[in-house]
């Protein structure tokens, strides 16, 4: 990794949850298999009245989001928010595409919450945040993207934290068809710092690859992989972008 040119920031938390029903043929690596979530979502710090809002994509996102700001014993209603999603509500507007084609009414719960920073505007509803927000898609490298914009958020408000949640459903058919590899529904949150003296330290940096590749995973699992692992540093391909990481010490 050029020193250089790296971004540091500081972790203070993390989770990583997967759906275990739609692993199917997928091997995940090691680190990843021996510490992410598979247990079913419960979401107990949120009334019954208001999960009947969330669908599977919003209460992937609710749940690690909140179990990240747990763990760090920080306010959800104080944190700087970026959600990112490669597909998004894409299973939502199919539902409704669907509805349409066969003549059927339109639900307008999937109907208002079609868009892409839907589980972001939950999220922030749910827990009285009315800080700064933004909702990111940038196909194979969306959750460097997040992480860039995470470092950018926390430039300009230092004293703040970060959350990133990066997250994803199995796409549905027809579009299932377009996709290299049919990954699991997962979310993954990072709570994020500039604090040298907090969490654990992590640079990163990227560089654009010459020639599109595969990925074998989702760039933000086999992210957490690695952060989970032992490795010091890695590289860690996306489509298009190599992607460096580094834990560094505080």
């Amino acid at each position: 990794m050029n020193h250089n040119n790296s971004l540091s920031l500081s972790i203070l938390s993390s989770h990583c949850w997967i759906n275990n029903d739609q692993l199917g043929s997928v091997v995940l690596p090691e680190s990843l298999s021996q510490n992410a979530d598979f247990d079913p979502i419960s979401l107990k710090q949120i009334p019954p009245i208001k999960r009947r809002r969330l669908n599977v994509l919003s209460k992937m996102a609710m749940h690690t989001s909140l179990i990240c700001t747990e763990q760090a014993n920080i306010d959800p209603s104080q944190v700087i928010t970026v959600f990112a999603s490669q597909h998004g509500e894409l299973n939502r507007t199919i539902k409704i595409v669907n509805s349409m084609i066969s003549e059927q009414e339109v639900s307008p719960k999937d109907f208002s919450l079609s868009v892409h920073n839907s589980a972001l505007g939950l999220f922030s509803i749910f827990n009285n945040n009315k800080c700064q927000g933004t909702s990111i898609a940038a196909g194979g490298n969306t959750f460097g993207y997040a992480l860039l914009e995470s470092y950018n958020y926390l430039t300009r408000f230092p004293q703040k934290n970060v959350l990133l949640t990066c997250f994803d459903l199995q796409v549905s058919e027809p579009f299932d068809q377009l996709q290299d590899a049919l990954f699991p529904g997962h979310s993954c949150s990072l709570l994020l710092s500039l604090d040298p003296e907090r969490g654990q330290r992590l640079s990163f940096n990227f560089n654009r690859l010459d020639a599109i590749a595969k990925q074998n995973l989702p760039l933000e699992l086999n992210f957490f992989d690695y952060w989970y692992s032992n490795q010091q540093a890695s590289v860690i391909n996306s489509t298009n972008t190599a992607w460096e990481f580094r834990k560094d010490a505080v």
